[in-house]
């Protein structure tokens, strides 16, 4: 039917409120924004929820998809033993996606009901609205951009004519060396990785976004572009823009917040 909502969003544990604590209010900006995106996913009434997370397992040479009948959050790698949430596995979609992927693009599945850390605080913080849609988590194949983006040129071609209203969101932290105690040239090169990621999506640049340095953006601990890539690619083609919500980074990580507005029809 439609791939109906798209969104690029920051996972750092911080934001998270038992992790976070005091500290969550350096984050309000993202907070904020987190916010008016679980607002705008809500009115859209998704079917299911396709994660790309930075922190799924990853493949040397193929895809892996987090298939279970039911996850749960675990947070205990961070001290965080109170936090709980549910949801339930989108199989139907994940064998839908397999058999339309082929062997081309291979999409192997693995079953771990404890949800990464990638996939789950962005879901936390989507709110209880939305815990009852099913999700599928997805990892990256590893070092391989180009192959990345055709992944997601073919993922937005099935959710496009996929029968319910898929929303797909794209799970990532940008440059980890933005910290006072970081060399300022590290410092310097993180912040324009940063400037010059997001700009090439605030020009809707797909080129511009595969032909960034993999050097570089391994420098900098990044682990947002091939989220970017992903969610482009699906996009690409597609009447619309990127609109940024929010940008910060308190505490040495750049964390973004991004929603795809379609064009209007008329």
């Amino acid at each position: 039917m439609a791939l109906a909502f798209a969104g690029l969003v920051p996972h750092s544990p911080l934001l998270a409120p038992n992790i976070g604590k005091e500290h969550r209010a350096q984050l309000g900006k993202t907070l904020e924004a987190y916010s008016l995106l679980s607002k705008n996913l809500v009115t859209t009434q998704p079917d299911a929820i396709v994660i790309i997370s930075a922190h799924a397992a990853s493949g040397p040479d193929w895809w892996n998809a987090n298939v279970c009948l039911n996850y749960q959050v675990d947070l205990s790698l961070f001290g965080d033993l109170l936090t709980q949430g549910q949801w339930s596995g989108a199989l139907g979609l994940a064998e839908e996606l397999q058999n339309f992927l082929g062997q081309t693009e291979q999409l192997r599945f693995y079953s771990q009901p404890q949800l990464d850390y990638g996939t789950a605080v962005p879901l936390l913080l989507l709110g209880e609205d939305l815990k009852t849609v099913p999700i599928l988590p997805i990892g990256y194949i590893d070092n391989q951009p180009e192959r990345q983006a055709e992944f997601g040129r073919r993922l937005g071609e099935f959710l496009r004519q996929w029968p319910g209203k898929a929303a797909l969101i794209g799970s990532g932290d940008l440059a980890h060396c933005l910290g006072a105690n970081q060399p300022s040239g590290l410092q310097a090169r993180g912040h324009k990785f940063d400037q010059r990621l997001q700009e090439a999506l605030r020009q809707n640049d797909s080129q511009a976004l595969l032909e960034l340095s993999m050097d570089k953006a391994n420098e900098t601990g990044q682990c947002a572009w091939l989220a970017y890539l992903t969610l482009q690619a699906a996009l690409n083609g597609q009447p619309g823009s990127w609109q940024n919500l929010a940008y910060e980074a308190p505490f040495g990580v750049g964390g973004a917040v991004w929603q795809w507005q379609p064009a209007s029809a008329d």
